[in-house]
């Protein structure tokens, strides 16, 4: 059997779709939504948001639901379609809406569902699918929920500002199908075997990455391994929930609102660029020592913020692209970690874990920010407690060789 084909990288492409539309589109499209649907609607921006949230608490409490009772057992191409039809039905149930009410339970339905073709299916998908290159693989696969937030923005910006918020959501429905659905009928498989393949790289084939051999009790939650890979999870996502006052951060220390938003460019540019970089350096150096890297970046790049505006908009527009090295931790680094400290039979489970209290941290951390700014009137504290955190997750990065399993550690 060959273990090195186009199939491979088909699936990288299938995955990166489902990327795409999963968190591109459903996830970091969401707050363009948000003026247009609370004035018509007569309800405030924070009962519209409330959507979001839903949908990712959801999200994070399925996760280990669908990881350990469903892969391996149901077909993934069941998991990944039904996802990826529901959650476009959730959109066009939205476009006709008239209560917020009926948003808060469409919203739970599409956070229920997403899981099937999010994260942790991505993870597992890839993890079935690739020995060596894992990284590489992951970084094209999760790059591309950043460039669907950078792509579809403006489109469905557009189609709200030509046609109404009502006609976004039906537009939005077409994306996520388009998207999914041809890489699901024709391209998704759940491992090489079925296509007469090996994992990419492999001389043999790998243990299944979920399923029922991995339910008795394999992941020990009291564990030094459990704990640290936590607690490094839920550091890396304490810092990225600052991603969402970037353009706030801007005007209130005098940049003007366009900066705030090339500010905001700026970081996704550096979610794509640093998502492809840190897969090629964990292919090389391993996940550790490219997270690492990664960390000390965005350390840069917030303790520049801590003295914004010194040195003008450029030095603004560095600093932004700097801290976008944080996406690529926490959608990258940290499912190659796992996998890392776990192997390649563990990690899909042990992420789906991992990532529920990672997901928690970042929708608690984001208000936080919002708090401190009232507190203290200023983002620099928060920012400042940011640098502190990241110090942290760089701390606990060297204790991962040491919490590692004796099977991922081959021993």
């Amino acid at each position: 059997m060959k273990n090195k084909s186009v199939y491979h990288w088909l699936i990288v492409a299938a995955c990166s779709g489902l990327a795409m539309a999963a968190i591109g589109i459903s996830i970091n499209c969401a707050g363009i939504f948000f003026e247009s649907v609370s004035e018509d609607l007569g309800v405030g921006r924070g009962d519209v948001s409330l959507t979001v949230t839903l949908t990712n608490v959801l999200t994070g409490l399925m996760g280990p639901l669908v990881a350990s009772r469903l892969f391996g057992r149901v077909n993934i191409k069941v998991l990944t379609g039904v996802g990826s039809v529901v959650t476009a039905l959730c959109f066009a149930g939205m476009s006709i809406a008239n209560h917020i009410a009926v948003f808060y339970v469409l919203s739970t339905l599409m956070g229920i569902v997403i899981t099937g073709y999010s994260n942790v299916a991505i993870t597992y998908i890839i993890g079935n699918w690739f020995q060596e290159k894992n990284g590489f693989a992951m970084g094209i696969t999760m790059s591309c929920s950043g460039l669907g937030g950078a792509l579809f923005n403006p489109i469905l910006s557009a189609v709200i500002e030509a046609f109404g918020w009502r006609s976004a959501y039906l537009a939005a429905a077409g994306f996520v199908l388009v998207l999914t659905l041809p890489g699901v009928l024709f391209i998704i498989r759940e491992r090489p075997e079925d296509k007469g393949l090996l994992p990419y790289g492999a001389t043999e084939s790998m243990p299944s990455a979920a399923g029922r051999q991995i339910q008795k009790g394999a992941i020990a939650f009291g564990s030094a391994t459990f704990l640290v890979t936590v607690a490094f999870s839920v550091l890396v996502y304490a810092v990225s929930g600052f991603n969402a006052h970037v353009s706030g951060f801007a005007t209130s220390i005098g940049l003007t609102p366009a900066v705030g938003a090339l500010m905001v460019s700026a970081s996704m540019i550096g979610n794509v660029v640093f998502k492809l970089l840190i897969g090629v350096l964990s292919d090389a150096f391993g996940a550790p020592k490219a997270c690492g890297v990664m960390m000390l970046l965005n350390i840069i790049g917030m303790t520049i913020f801590a003295f914004l505006p010194i040195g003008g908009d450029a030095v603004a527009m560095v600093s932004a692209f700097l801290y976008g090295g944080i996406y690529a931790v926490s959608a990258v680094g940290i499912p190659l970690v796992v996998r890392y400290v776990y192997g390649p039979r563990l990690h899909s489970v042990a992420y789906s874990y991992i990532s529920l209290f990672a997901c928690i941290s970042s929708s608690c951390t984001m208000a936080g920010f919002g708090y401190s700014y009232d507190v203290f009137g200023t983002y620099r504290v928060g920012v400042l407690a940011s640098v502190a955190v990241a110090i942290c997750v760089v701390v606990l990065i060297f204790f991962l060789k040491k919490v590692r399993t004796p099977e991922a550690a081959g021993r």
